[in-house]
């Protein structure tokens, strides 16, 4: 066996590598993974023969001179790539490379089983030192990674280490050069690398015990370790930061900096580190120590953060209760701060996620206490429900839920206790010169949240933000958008929108949620936007309306003065805030024209079954069709045609003479300077066009004159990116106008049995080509 030892290992390790003889004709195939874990069983039976037992080989031994010649020292395997390390067949060499499969999950079991043996007691004694020290430290790599595997493993391992066996010396031996070259490890390394490191040392602190460990880990931890570790969570956003993933945009998803590391293995390797660090540590000591370098480090508080949670969320009060406050209050204050412009937008929605969740694990710590620090937290959490991150706004919502938890209340119930403290707080902001910029996301928060309970404290505050409006329409845009923001949520609220919206299911084209519009007026000024910006005006479904607020097809016009008078009054804070804004449709700011709009819809939805509804019809209609003028933005334009659809169904009959006279000129402007081949633009402003003629024709009586007019223009779509808007418009139109929509169709030979010459012109061209059946989908 020991002439045939070195041969027969060399053979086993390249089936159990799954390398391919270089000078091989017919190469086989690479051996499946059934194949190569019994090369580790044999590799293992072998080493097992030659090294078990207490006879002595002899000096001039085959295998004991084959295995005793390793070149390179005691290498660390994470800083040899076994793989390509170009040494000769010796056993120390062979174990290296062997090593390199401690990531395969395929082969991991035999592996470790393999090296298990060779550090045993069995096989150690006689094993060359240079290969029980691979062994050793591949062992505790996977144990690292693979708890469950190893366990066992550790727990012999810890065993023999407070027996005062020799394993305890090779364990130190081990853990020494990794704690010298920690820093280049974790900051430089590749993730597999980066995760050997951390596993390697936290399986360490585990094995050697405290007593043993806390003299050569402590002094390393605090001049080294833990400001190394520190450097490694925060370098180059996303770059190469352990918590950081290529793939994730802090914007979208809170788990871009919480749990999303850059690999699943290091994301364990992490945890497992971070645990034995603050198992060797107290959480106090821990804390303390991570409390000074989050007052020091600007360039590193995520990271601080990231660690200060990870401590938390394993201790009690009692543990943190000298650090809990100030970390606390430097959330706080955090939360509250404005953003430094010089800091990269990722970096901050970085930095305001951690500190969010920081505030969410110390607060059960805290307890009922909290309700101290509420005065301070409620104003900065509910100006961060209003961020333009999706992630910063869940955040938010879940610390106020958490602080809801602590007072055995809703956040609706626990903000409306607090509501005078948050009105008073918030118009005393607005009355002031110094006018502070996130008062009305504050206010937006508030009033999201609570819902129509909070409106009854409203009054004031909407008269001062309409002073605010008047007064800095044209010197602070940030303020009046803000402003604008807070009184389109107060009448959204009032007319209880998102209800109306949640209940439509049918999926028309209409830009009145919310979300959309927000979208739209960040993106204004964002040219690389301006394609979303389409799909998300055009794409949201538009409410329905009930049935009970309109007479579909009326046959003659209704004046102001018919209104019911039985009918109720209009909540007057919709119909001030509506009748006040009307002149920022006017301005040169789209975000404002566009945030008006939904205003206007808004407090008309308000006014639905009240008395008040066509006097506020009559005040806005002029300025509501103004906005179809071609100086406008497109999206404005669009925007514009929402509101014009909702507020022909709510006047039905009323509107007829104004659709004439006001609206149709315009409409039919834009679709005779329409081109048949569109652009993209062009073609979203001709389908939402019709499909608001759909509405209209629905409820408004046309004049005929106009219907012929209509029915006549909007033929020539036929076979363009819009005609399915072209049909549905027909489709109205045929219970009423049906005669003329059945003329058109026959002049263009689409009626059975009629020639179209047999009908004199009707200024139709011959070239339309309506597509065939067109009488059977209309139902003519």
């Amino acid at each position: 066996m020991s002439s045939m030892f070195p041969g027969t290992v060399s053979a086993l390790t390249r089936i159990a590598l799954a390398q391919l003889p270089a000078n091989s004709q017919n190469a086989p195939k690479r051996p499946i993974s059934a194949v190569r874990t019994q090369a580790f069983h044999a590799l293992e039976a072998a080493i097992l023969v030659m090294y078990r037992g207490s006879h002595t080989l002899d000096k001039a031994d085959v295998a004991e001179e084959w295995a005793q010649q390793a070149r390179g020292g005691s290498k660390s395997i994470v800083d040899v790539d076994a793989t390509q390390a170009n040494e000769p067949d010796r056993l120390q060499q062979i174990l290296w490379r062997l090593a390199s499969l401690r990531h395969n999950s395929g082969t991991l079991s035999a592996l470790f089983s393999l090296f298990a043996r060779v550090s045993s007691l069995e096989c150690a004694s006689r094993m060359p030192e240079g290969c029980v020290q691979v062994a050793v430290e591949t062992c505790l790599a996977v144990a690292g990674q693979q708890p469950d595997l190893a366990s066992s493993y550790l727990l012999d391992l810890k065993l023999r280490c407070s027996e005062g066996d020799s394993v305890g010396a090779r364990v130190e031996a081990v853990l020494e050069p990794l704690l010298k070259q920690f820093e280049r490890f974790v900051t430089n390394g590749e993730p597999r690398q980066r995760s050997d490191v951390l596993c390697v040392i936290s399986a360490c602190v585990r094995v050697l015990g405290q007593h043993r460990v806390l003299p050569l880990v402590s002094p390393w931890w605090r001049s080294q370790g833990l400001p190394a570790l520190l450097t490694s969570l925060s370098i180059s956003l996303p770059g190469t930061s352990l918590l950081i993933s290529d793939t994730q945009e802090p914007l979208d998803d809170v788990s871009y900096v919480l749990e999303n590391y850059r690999t699943t293995e290091l994301s364990h390797a992490l945890d497992q580190f971070v645990q034995s660090m603050a198992d060797l540590f107290t959480p106090r000591e821990m804390g303390a120590q991570l409390l000074s370098l989050l007052f020091d480090s600007s360039d590193r508080q995520v990271s601080v953060l990231w660690m200060l949670r990870k401590v938390a969320g394993q201790a009690t009060l009692g543990d943190l209760s000298s650090i809990c406050p100030s970390a606390f209050q430097y959330c706080v204050d955090f939360c509250g701060s404005a953003p430094d412009p010089d800091t990269d937008a990722s970096q901050r929605a970085a930095h305001e996620l951690m500190v969010l969740d920081v505030v969410s694990t110390l607060v059960p710590l805290i307890g009922p206490n909290v309700a101290y620090y509420m005065d301070t937290l409620l104003f900065p959490l509910l100006q961060t429900t209003m961020a333009s991150s999706p992630a910063l706004q869940a955040q938010a919502h879940r610390v106020l839920d958490i602080l809801a938890q602590q007072t055995s209340s809703t956040v609706a119930h626990m903000l409306h206790d607090n509501v005078d403290y948050i009105v008073e707080g918030c118009s005393r902001q607005i009355r002031s010169v110094a006018l502070h910029p996130h008062v009305f996301s504050i206010l937006c928060g508030a009033v999201q949240l609570v819902g129509k309970d909070i409106l009854v404290y409203m009054d004031d505050v909407v008269e001062d933000t309409l002073d605010v409006c008047e007064r800095l329409a044209y010197e602070d845009d940030e303020i009046v958008t803000g402003a604008l923001q807070f009184l389109e949520i107060v009448t959204r609220t009032v007319a209880d929108e998102p209800k109306m919206i949640e209940e439509s299911t049918k999926g028309r084209v209409e830009m009145l949620d919310p979300d959309p519009i927000a979208s739209a007026i960040k993106a204004m000024d964002d040219a690389a936007a301006s394609r979303m910006l389409e799909d998300l005006v055009l794409t949201d479904p538009m409410p329905e309306l009930p049935t009970s607020i309109a007479d579909p097809k009326p046959n003659k016009d209704a004046d102001i003065e018919s209104e019911d008078a039985s009918a109720p009054e209009g909540n007057p804070l919709a119909i001030k805030i509506c009748l006040a804004i009307q002149s920022f449709l006017y301005t040169d700011s789209s975000a404002h024209q566009l945030l008006a709009l939904k205003t206007v819809h808004n407090s008309t939805s308000a006014l639905q079954t009240t008395r008040d509804l066509l006097p506020l019809l009559n005040e806005v209609w002029p300025s509501l069709v103004n906005r179809l003028n071609q100086r406008d933005s497109h999206y404005v334009t669009l925007a514009a045609c929402d509101v014009i659809e909702r507020v022909c169904v709510l006047g039905s009959s009323w509107m007829r003479k104004r659709v004439k006279d006001d609206l149709w000129p315009h409409f039919e402007r834009i679709l005779r300077n329409t081109p048949l081949q569109m652009q993209r633009s062009e073609s979203v402003l001709a389908r939402r066009i019709l499909h608001t003629m759909s509405k209209v024709v629905e409820y408004v009586t046309l004049d005929e004159g106009m219907a012929w007019t209509v029915c006549v223009l909007v033929v020539r779509f036929f076979g363009s990116d819009v005609e399915p808007e072209l049909i549905e418009l027909l489709q109205k139109m045929v219970p009423v106008y049906g005669d003329k929509v059945w003329l058109v169709l026959a002049k263009l030979g689409r009626v059975d049995g009629v020639q179209p010459n047999a009908i004199l012109d009707i200024g139709v061209s011959s070239n339309i080509k309506p597509p065939v059946g067109i009488c059977q989908m209309l139902g003519l």
